[in-house]
């Protein structure tokens, strides 16, 4: 049966292996007319993490991010995404369908392309993280009664690559119409990778037939992907010229098929399911998307799941493609539909996008650079605070103790001064770290006061940062960058370790000296912790379930460690209750509002809502959490920490000395419960505690360090704050 044709197509053209770069060229008109016509972004291509499920790739190329596409979640895949074939194909003398039907025993019908190992592919992804289901867009399509299509591959001399097949095969593995194979599809090239380049006017061929009976078609023009994978093979300048080439092999291709489609109704998508193998921009892992047809105009595309004009995720391609053809996901999808947003001088604008990310990309070893000095600066410290050692070692290390809080610190307004590379941002860092406590030392006497003050700069800072649109975290070494992709928007678990921490012991410190009656203590108490919790977890600021619970259980376990009771088991209720509510207060509001509007967390709540759902994600946080206890070096910033805060304790103890007012022993009680909750409720719970736990290590060790320099704790802190 004809497709209809009052009802436009979606064709989605498939060039892996190429930048922005490549294509935002006046030297191919038909592209730089495309994005000039239409809508173009950067995507995250990042997919799931390779596990043991997959078979090995020499070299990682476009197997993910087809899989990933198909699924419209992160998916993980290997070499056997690379073996569909259509039914007649013979591998290894035996044809495709017969090979299909030994391992699925289904019947492809009428089907010209199978996926011989949709077994493999389905059972990783069960075990995997994101638990993605692979061939979404091709089930939705089918049980609507439209028909898809794959066109073309990026087959290299003995090795099938037939990735794209994943993008529009169903659950099982099957597409109705198209052709792949090789043969038929290529000609023979001296001057092109690998000696072969695409037929063009083949693929229109097989364009023009799908075309009759399709509404959805995947055309893999396979020339950038041969280029790519074939550029480790070459030198850096003949690497640059085949990949130049093979992009104008792109741009021929695109007149043709422009001149195909009626942009009234019908869609055109061009994209990179994979970021360039080989770059002269280090870090460049962002790919273009460019998409014509209505409703999307002149600008860049953006998506609920970014929140940023010119980015867009691999997940979001299905929901869209789903969207446009007006049918529904028979299994919930990670991403959700891009759109077009009105914008002069995209293109520019992207090329400094992609720039801008890869340059952040390449200073985030800074944060784990910072989490090392910490790290230093604890021991060291620790060591001052348990040994015999001068007043005058004692009084330094009493100001170096301030550097785990000064690092955060810098790291948030180090790009209203620098945004280049590693070497600098490091450099930076040191400067601004230590101009912060040099400046601490010469305004405040006593470290303590100062670290008062550092704990209320992070909270307020990140506060205002916050209601800006948070420009200076998305910015900076401390925050989430593009390419990582672990979150685009609100507060990233080390800043939200950092803010924790900083508002329950800087309130602390602040409530023991203020010489003030208790009802106007505990009224200051109640609203900047509640603010706190605001800020952590509204869906418009931070954002952070996971934060947010361990929030609330800190926040209200320093209010009741406050009063200086050990709390029963009303207590807990009570405490239980209030978590509940704080829950129901940030996150209601974004479950019931639901589209577009909503927050990534209320989308995940919203699709767990089964116990089996709930236990899934947990056992996810879980595993991911005691994987980076066991590699990551914020578990050794996290133990040093501990440890540290323990022997400091033990010397107070040793020594029978009364040096916390009632009020920093709560938010130290209150701090204690936010490291264990970080690390419960995060994905990267590690990180969190490891940050909120620096500052809980602080404060007993700067109040030792300072009563060796003075003549006794009334030096330190009002005696009537002590018994307030």
């Amino acid at each position: 049966m004809a497709a209809d044709q009052t009802e436009g197509r979606v064709v989605l053209v498939v060039a892996g292996g190429i930048s922005i770069r490549d294509i935002a060229d006046p030297a191919f008109p038909h592209l730089w007319d495309l994005m000039h016509s239409g809508s173009a972004a950067l995507m995250n291509v990042r997919t799931g993490r390779a596990s043991k499920d997959i078979d090995p790739v020499d070299k990682p190329g476009m197997e993910p991010g087809c899989v990933s596409l198909g699924a419209g979640t992160l998916a993980v895949a290997g070499a056997e995404t690379r073996r569909a074939a259509g039914v007649d194909c013979l591998i290894n003398g035996v044809r495709a369908g017969s090979i299909y039907k030994s391992r699925t025993a289904l019947d492809y019908g009428d089907a010209r392309i199978v996926h011989t190992e949709i077994g493999k592919i389905l059972r990783a992804n069960e075990e995997a993280s994101y638990r993605a289901h692979p061939g979404v867009i091709g089930s939705a399509l089918h049980e609507a009664g439209i028909k898809t299509a794959v066109i073309g591959n990026s087959d290299i001399p003995g090795q099938m690559h037939h990735e794209a097949v994943a993008i529009a095969m169903d659950k099982n593995g099957i597409v109705d119409l198209g052709n792949i194979d090789l043969p038929s599809l290529a000609l023979v090239d001296s001057d092109s990778p690998y000696g072969i380049r695409t037929d063009q006017a083949a693929l229109m061929s097989e364009f023009d037939q799908a075309a009759n009976r399709c509404r959805f078609i995947v055309i893999d023009v396979g020339d950038t992907s041969r280029a790519d994978i074939y550029a480790d093979s070459c030198t850096n300048e003949q690497a640059a010229m085949l990949r130049r080439q093979s992009v104008h092999h792109l741009d021929d291709f695109i007149s043709k098929l422009t001149a195909k489609l009626d942009f009234n109704k019908d869609v055109l998508i061009v994209l990179s399911p994979n970021s360039r193998s080989f770059s002269d921009i280090d870090e460049e892992k962002l790919a273009p998307v460019i998409v014509k047809g209505p409703g999307f105009g002149v600008g860049t595309l953006t998506s609920p799941s970014t929140r940023r004009p010119g980015l867009i995720t691999i997940s979001d391609v299905a929901p869209t493609i789903i969207s446009l053809l007006r049918v529904e996901p028979e299994q919930p999808m990670g991403g959700r539909p891009f759109k077009f947003v009105k914008q002069n001088n995209n293109i520019s604008k992207l090329l400094q996008l992609n720039l801008d990310a890869a340059k952040q990309d390449q200073r985030q070893p800074a944060m784990r650079v910072g989490s090392i000095v910490q790290s230093v600066a604890v021991i060291l410290v620790t060591l001052a605070v348990v040994l015999g050692v001068s007043r005058p070692v004692k009084k330094l290390a009493a100001w170096v103790a301030l550097v785990p809080l000064a690092i955060p610190i810098a790291m948030l307004y180090l790009p209203l001064v620098y945004s280049g590379g590693l070497v600098g941002t490091i450099i930076w860092l040191i400067v601004i770290t230590a101009a912060i406590v040099l400046v601490c030392s010469m305004l405040f006497r006593n470290p303590v006061r100062a670290m008062g003050w550092l704990c209320g700069i992070v909270v307020v800072s990140l506060m205002v940062d916050l209601v800006r649109g948070a420009p200076l975290i998305k910015s900076s070494v401390a925050g989430y960058g593009m390419i990582e992709g672990a979150r685009y928007y609100g507060i990233g678990n080390e800043l939200m370790g950092t803010m924790l921490g900083s508002s329950i012991i800087g309130m602390g410190i602040v409530l023991a000296a203020w010489n003030a009656q208790a009802w106007k203590k505990w009224m200051a108490a109640i609203i900047v912790y509640v603010l706190v919790l605001v800020f952590i977890g509204a869906p418009n600021l931070g954002v952070n379930l996971g934060g947010a619970l361990a929030a609330a259980l800190a926040l209200c376990a320093t209010l009741l460690a406050r009063r200086g009771k050990w709390p029963g088991w009303r207590t807990f209720v009570v405490a239980l209750l209030v978590v509940f509510i704080a829950f129901g207060a940030l996150f209601g509001p974004d479950l019931l509002r639901g589209g577009a509007s909503q927050s990534h967390v209320g989308r995940a709540l919203s699709a767990s809502g089964s116990g089996s759902d709930i236990l899934w994600i947990a056992e996810r946080k879980m595993a991911l959490n005691f994987m980076l206890l066991a590699t990551s070096v914020w578990s050794r910033l996290l133990a040093l920490s501990l440890i540290g805060y323990l022997l400091a304790l033990w010397q107070v103890s040793r020594k029978a000395l009364e040096i916390f007012p009632r009020d920093e022993k709560a938010a130290m009680v209150g701090t204690f419960i936010g490291i264990c909750g970080a690390f419960a409720f995060n994905d990267s719970g590690v990180l969190a505690a490891a940050t909120c736990a620096v500052v809980l290590w602080m404060l007993p060790a700067v109040r030792l360090l300072s009563l060796e320099q003075t003549k006794g704790p009334r030096d330190i802190s009002r005696p009537e704050a002590t018994n307030q």
